[in-house]
């Protein structure tokens, strides 16, 4: 009897823990392998964990269990962990022990440090970039509730302060400021600031984790290889990174995880807890090596260079395994750069044996990702579940229990045919997690957590291996290992054959079979005449209608010496050898078929050119509906008892056809824990959506309880992957309603499916694996689908409609060719515009970094960097960037490496992309960079992509097309035809037209195409098809309304005869009077200046014009007749001279540079004026030479151009022109303010004498306001002392009042507004209500290049009048801000 803890007393026994399901090894013989040999716990070996880095403090991941170091190298691939290194430079004489830092802080360095050469290198890295999500989460809460705190203080301070009597309007202006601000709030996080520098032995470096500048206290670290230094980054949530060195210390690379699922996964292969036995490892004694590919600036996705870095650190440490726990589905198996990459250098090679997993994807057929599933010569791994894990993992009452599959594990077959699963291995396990995750150990399921299994498993085999044949035999050949644990693997009733690893039964195989050197021969088996297809794999219809006849190839694969380099095997020793195996080598092979409907012949002979044979396979009788699967063996017959030397997979999946109804039902299907069911249909053609009903009958006599259900539909198509046609459909079998013994409603879930005509579709159902009773469900499917005609057995994207805009109207016909359709209303909508945008700047240039030596050519690769550039007109605009020849590829692209980044025109990186682009939202209206960057080992292949077009699909107001029946009823309601509801009958064609004259987008360019969709009515399922609309062509308008060229809108020669005549006509006006201008005598000095400029003035001149032919002679003016027409031609002529010469001597004013000579000109031209409007236009231009200033910038900044004397002048002209033109305004002000509608000629002279009037007084107001801004804000932000501040103040404010009654002027987002209104703020210190006008410009200004000045005087002046106000929090935030918002160049992406 045992007493529980309450006192009470039971007669069950309290169980244990099941700790031998912690990291399950009972199942797949490992612990006893280990128990019996515990030397061969994986000791002597390293295991690369190609993953997102495993953490530096896990625990179980510090040590060996022969107490050598756990990990031996943690290596970061992506580059985000990079700090660029500045040069090398020394501490200053009088500060021996200062730098300044890349942050900007003073940086007080370690005296005990030793550097014998002095010289220091500085660079600095934001903690954001390199800190997993969590922390980063955790941070930036901290972060922001101690700024928040600090704000709340500052806001209370002033609150007080606004609560008094005596507060100022400024105060209370201020308190809204506060506000404002913290809705500003955007933290950056911490910058690091890094030092490096030379021992005289190594590289040490030291990262400023404080934010202090202070090293004094702080331990140098060197590279963790060799010195094993690791520290934590952030103490209080156990961050810990390492560093390395690349290129002689430019770079600096901080290692930390990106997420704890590499952490995870090395501890699953090969954690060591000497205290407590049970969490440790498979292979406790193997050391590992942490290989990081998941990137922090893409979510930890893997990257092409990650990818082909992390080849190279596998063959530079000589590592015995790789376990990769990554993958993405593939369009093609066995191919890509990296892929290749993986299987002829490191695998075969270099001999490191390949674990990767097959996916979580399943539990349809030829759902296997890449590498794991889908490359050869890879062990792909697929996920077991077995009582032990049950117990230890998820806390089951069930107690009916029984191994098998986990239901979400990929299955294959590949899509070439090959088996796909290699082998299962557990998957899952409660392991070692990372310290910043605050969990010590952790439970994560997946196909990720088999591999490290499989991994550690295969360490305890080459350790044995290695202790058992290491004088005598090379290192193990992966071939020969893969080959043993597939030889001996359990059965646990895998369809398609693969079985679950078993330790000490492959163990046993190898040392049976450790002298066959045929065994280290891979034996690939493939159909000739195709691109690689390693299996039979016969899915569709028309695959298995009649008998096929196959010819494989059998081509033996030799293994291949690191060593054998033509340049160093002087003697031909090496080359002997290799070709002394190949003239060996022969097996003499017999086949067998598994199955009788694959017929083979009795045996094949090979040497070491291969051989080749037929096969016949007759899927004519077999059962439609279901999978068949079987397989051609192929023994050594001189050694039958080691069983098959290769396997050549055939798989038929023989659809259901469907007949005339368009559907089908599969009655009573039986759903059990022993396995799916699967059913195959033949689409029909024209087919383009499936609806799916699953039902459930409550007919049992017993109560049975619910239970979860996967149905997952799967089609394939030719080079797409899997996830194109792909859904899963999960739901809970039994509800409230049901009770024992039936008599309630059945229970209906219905869905529907996208579908691809005449293609196979599986629709594959299974429980969820944690449910063991027996259910029972029914399953009916119809098919749906009405098509463009003439396209209809492609894909969505294959059959879209394409509409030219530039037709006037467009007719399209669509046909219902499964079954007919009813209620159709056909609907366009266009929801999105695709453009291209081709490069600005392309350059392709070497890889310069010593980690970027590419591994199959021992030479640095190339990079292509392709500039494009956008500008976006709103904010949080919607778009999507595509280069069709390089996106959504990784494993099976051709490169080395694609990604995208997006720069705003302050240089900041916005986003970051890789492969997979994906829709991504820029919040601000700006001049964007997209920065493009493809590398690859051949730089001829880069240049040919160097005029490649950027795809861009961005959100638009949808447009609705308008659609109609007939083609006249496009165009007019008299006829009838509107489209309506219809009915479409089986192969009847139906005319649709569609009126092309909706108005485009505004940012749409002739060329681009609408992307939308053609809707046919509220149909379940829904069908729909994609339509594309070309951007028609745009015409101006001339004033009839005729279509005009725009080339004819500007004719050539137009405006430079315009200019020749005008020139023309002033030169023959000088004639009259060569000595004297309009009168005025002038020096020799001006007479000069006059010429240069009409020397000037006179560029581009056309033929010359004869002044004789232009201007009437003197003695012609003296025998002209007095009242004639002559005399009138004559004095219009005069006019026009005056006018001209009057321009020519007013122009004269502002190309005087020196103010005395300026001064001069105006006295004598006011002196000679003839009227108040010449000498109006003469003070005016005399104002514009004195007030150069730029009207958008602030009066005190060096851009305005104001001296004392000349703000003092400029105030004297403007006084002189508001005199001027001020009592004419006031007398004709009733015409400034009437309406042209039926205004008379008089009152529309009037209006236009008051409107030129106005307009110059505005003029000499601002500029008055200017001026007398500039006198009184000289010292408001210097140290320079005025006189007579408060007068020159006061004259401010009385302009700015005085212009305030001829123009509104107080919208402030005007920068000419905020330049003349702004500075009074600040001289009367109301500093608040000035800051608040900044902030509102600031945020609402667009980031354009053309802007970037303006915007930085801007941010400078927030910054200034934060300064005012003591606002030292505010400043310090938006200090730390700019670096990060506004960087000085563009980031590596």
């Amino acid at each position: 009897m045992t007493e529980l803890c309450n006192g009470a007393t039971s007669n069950n026994r309290i169980p244990e823990f099941p700790t031998s399901g912690l990291v399950p090894r009972t199942v797949t013989q490992a612990a006893d392998f280990v128990s019996k040999n515990p030397t061969f716990d994986g000791r002597g070996t390293t295991i690369a964990v190609v993953d997102t880095g495993v953490d530096a403090g896990a625990k179980g991941l510090q040590v060996t269990s022969e107490g050598k170091r756990k990990v031996v190298d943690y290596i970061d691939c992506t580059g985000s962990g990079d700090v660029k290194m500045g040069p090398a430079q020394k501490c200053s004489p009088e500060k021996p022990l200062e730098l300044i830092g890349d942050s900007g802080r003073v940086l007080r360095l370690n005296p005990k440090w030793n550097n014998p050469s002095g010289q220091w290198r500085v660079g600095s890295k934001w903690f954001y970039d390199i800190a997993p999500p969590s922390v980063k989460q955790h941070v930036r809460k901290e972060r922001q509730e101690l700024f928040q705190k600090r704000s709340k203080k500052m806001a209370d301070e002033i609150n007080a302060e606004e609560k008094k009597l005596t507060a100022s309007a400024d105060i209370r202006e201020q308190s809204e400021v506060l506000k404002t601000l913290d809705t500003m709030y955007s933290d950056c996080g911490p910058l690091l600031d890094c030092v490096a520098f030379h021992d005289g032995k190594d590289w040490k470096a030291a990262v400023d984790t404080s934010e202090t500048g202070d090293f004094t206290e702080a331990l140098a670290m060197g590279a963790y290889k060799d010195t094993g230094d690791s520290a934590l980054l952030n103490k209080r949530h156990l961050l810990y990174f390492t560093i390395n060195f690349y290129d002689n210390a430019d770079i600096l690379s901080i290692v930390t995880c990106p997420g704890e699922h590499g952490t995870h996964v090395a501890g699953i292969a090969a954690a060591y807890h000497p205290d407590e036995p049970e969490n440790s490892g498979v292979a406790p004694g193997a050391q590992i090596l942490s290989i990081l590919i998941g990137d922090h600036r893409v979510d930890a996705m893997e990257t092409g260079v990650a990818l082909t870095r992390a080849a190279m650190a596998i063959i530079e440490h000589n590592v015995d395994l790789a376990n990769m726990s990554f993958g993405e589905p593939t369009a093609r198996p066995n191919s890509g750069q990296w892929v290749d990459l993986i299987r002829k250098e490191v695998i075969r090679r270099h001999r490191c044996t390949f674990v990767a997993s097959a996916g979580n994807s399943g539990p349809a057929l030829s759902t296997v990702g890449s590498p794991g599933g889908t490359t050869d010569s890879v062990i792909g791994v697929g996920a077991h579940v077995d009582i032990d894990q049950i117990k230890a993992h998820h806390a089951t009452l069930t107690t009916n229990t029984k191994d098998g599959v986990f239901n979400w594990s990929s299955r294959g077959p590949s899509p070439n045919g090959a088996r796909g699963v290699d082998i299962y291995a557990p998957g899952g396990a409660i392991t070692s997690f990372p310290s910043f995750s605050k969990r010590r150990l952790n439970l994560l399921n997946g196909t990720s957590m088999s591999t490290p299994n499989v991994c550690g498993t295969l360490a305890l085999l080459v350790s044995a291996w290695k202790q058992t044949y290491a004088e005598n035999v090379e290192r193990i050949h992966p071939c020969r290992l893969k080959n043993a644990i597939l030889a001996t693997s359990k059965d646990i009733g895998d369809e398609l054959g693969a079985g679950l690893i078993q330790t000490e039964a492959a163990w046993e195989f190898l040392q049976k079979y450790a002298k066959r050197m045929n065994d280290d021969i891979e034996l690939g088996v493939c159909v000739a005449g195709t691109s690689g297809m390693q299996g039979i794999y016969l899915r569709n219809a028309q695959d298995s209608d009649v008998p096929r006849s196959f010819t494989l190839n059998v081509t033996p694969t030799f293994p291949k010496d690191p060593k054998d380099d033509l340049e160093k095997d002087t003697d031909g020793s090496c080359g002997n050898k290799n070709s002394q195996m190949l003239f060996d080598y022969e097996q003499r092979i017999v086949l067998q078929s598994t199955a009788s409907w694959v017929h083979t012949p009795d045996a094949v002979y090979l040497n070491s050119a291969g051989n080749q044979f037929e096969i016949t396979v007759d899927a004519t009788k077999l059962e439609a509906g279901h999978l068949h699967v079987a397989a051609v063996y192929g023994y050594d017959s001189s050694d039958m008892e080691r069983g098959p030397v290769f396997e050549f997979p055939v798989t038929v999946t023989k659809p259901l056809k469907i007949g005339a109804s368009a559907c089908t039902r599969f009655s009573n299907v039986v759903l059990e824990k022993a396995g799916s069911v699967r059913r195959f249909i033949d689409v029909p053609t024209g087919a383009t959506r499936a609806e799916i009903n699953v039902v459930r009958r409550n007919d049992s006599k017993e109560m049975t309880e619910a239970a979860s259900m996967v149905v997952h539909c799967v089609q394939m198509s030719p080079q797409h992957r899997d996830t194109k046609y792909n859904k899963t459909q999960r739901y809970m079998l039994g509800h409230e309603s049901f009770v024992a013994g039936g008599g309630c409603a059945e229970q209906e879930s219905p869905f529907s499916v996208d579908v691809v005509g005449n293609s196979t579709l599986e629709i594959c159902m299974t429980l969820v694996w944690k449910h063991f009773e027996r259910y029972e469900i029914d399953v009916s499917v119809s098919f749906h689908g009405v098509v463009p005609a003439g396209a209809v057995a492609g894909s969505a994207e294959e059959s879209a409609i394409v509409i030219n805009g530039n037709s006037g109207i467009s007719r399209f016909d669509l046909v219902a060719l499964v079954r007919p359709e009813y209620g159709i209303r056909p609907s366009i909508i266009m929801k999105a515009l695709r453009s291209s945008l081709l490069p600005t700047s392309t350059s392709v240039a070497p890889l310069k970094s010593e980690r970027d030596v590419h591994p199959a050519t021992r030479k640095p690769g190339y990079r292509l960097t392709m500039d494009y550039k956008l500008t976006t007109k709103s904010k949080s605009s919607r778009v999507h960037f595509r280069m069709p020849a390089l996106d959504t590829m990784i494993y099976e692209s051709w490169a080395d490496d694609f990604r995208l980044a997006v720069f705003d025109a302050d240089k900041r990186c916005v986003h970051t992309q890789i492969s997979y682009t994906s829709e991504l939202t820029l919040d601000a209206i700006s001049d964007y960079l997209i920065r493009v960057q493809v590398c690859h080992r051949n730089a001829e292949d880069l240049e040919k992509l160097k005029s490649m077009h950027l795809v861009v699909d961005s959100k638009t107001t949808p447009m609705r097309l308008s659609v109609s029946s007939t083609h006249a009823s496009a165009f007019t309601f008299t006829v009838s035809g509107r489209v309506a509801n219809n009915d479409y009958l089986l192969k009847n064609h139906i005319p649709i037209f569609v009126k092309t004259d909706a108005k485009p987008p505004a940012n749409a360019s002739p060329g681009d195409v609408l992307l939308g969709e053609l809707t046919l009515g509220p149909h379940i399922p829904p069908i729909s098809v994609i339509v594309m609309y070309i951007v028609p062509g745009k015409s101006s308008m001339s004033a009839s309304g005729s279509a005009v060229p725009t080339s004819s809108l500007f004719g050539s020669g137009s405006l430079t005869g315009a200019s020749s005549l005008m020139r023309s006509s002033i030169q023959s006006k000088l004639s009259l009077a060569p000595a004297r201008f309009g009168g005025l005598s002038l020096n020799k000095h001006l007479v000069d200046k006059l010429n240069v400029v009409e020397e000037q003035s006179a560029s581009a001149t056309p033929e010359p014009v004869d002044a004789s032919n232009s201007v009437a002679k003197p003695d012609d003016i003296a025998e002209a007749k007095p009242d004639g027409p002559e005399d009138k031609e004559r004095k219009a002529l005069e006019d026009e001279m005056e006018q001209a010469m009057h321009k020519m001597r007013v122009g004269w004013i502002k190309k005087a540079k020196n103010d005395l000579l300026r001064e001069q000109i105006v006295s004598e031209l006011s002196d000679s004026a003839k009227s108040d409007s010449e000498r109006l236009s003469i003070m005016l231009e005399h104002l514009n030479a004195i007030d150069t200033s730029n009207k958008q910038e602030m009066p005190w900044s060096a851009q305005a151009g104001f001296t004392d004397a000349k703000a003092a002048r400029a105030i004297e002209v403007a006084n002189k022109i508001i005199e001027m033109t001020e009592q004419t305004v006031i007398k004709n002000y009733y015409y400034t303010k009437m309406s042209l509608t039926n205004a008379t000629a008089e009152e529309m002279k009037h209006k236009k004498v008051a409107d030129e009037a106005n307009r110059h007084l505005v003029v000499a107001l601002k500029a008055k306001c200017r001026a007398a801004a500039f006198l009184a804000g000289r010292s408001l932000f210097g140290a320079e002392v005025v006189e007579n501040q408060d007068d020159a103040v006061k004259t401010y404010k009385q302009a700015l009042d005085h212009l305030e009654r001829w123009e509104a002027c107080s919208d402030y987002s005007s920068m000419e507004i905020m330049a003349l209104r702004l500075p009074l703020l600040i001289a009367e210190k109301k500093y608040g209500q000035a800051l608040k006008h900044v902030l509102a410009w600031l945020s609402s200004a667009p980031i354009y290049n053309s802007n970037v000045d303006m915007r930085q005087k801007m941010t400078k002046l927030r910054d200034q009048l934060l300064g005012k106000l003591e606002w030292t929090l505010w400043t310090d935030h938006f200090s730390l801000a700019a670096r990060a918002q506004r960087p000085k160049d563009y980031v590596e992406i």
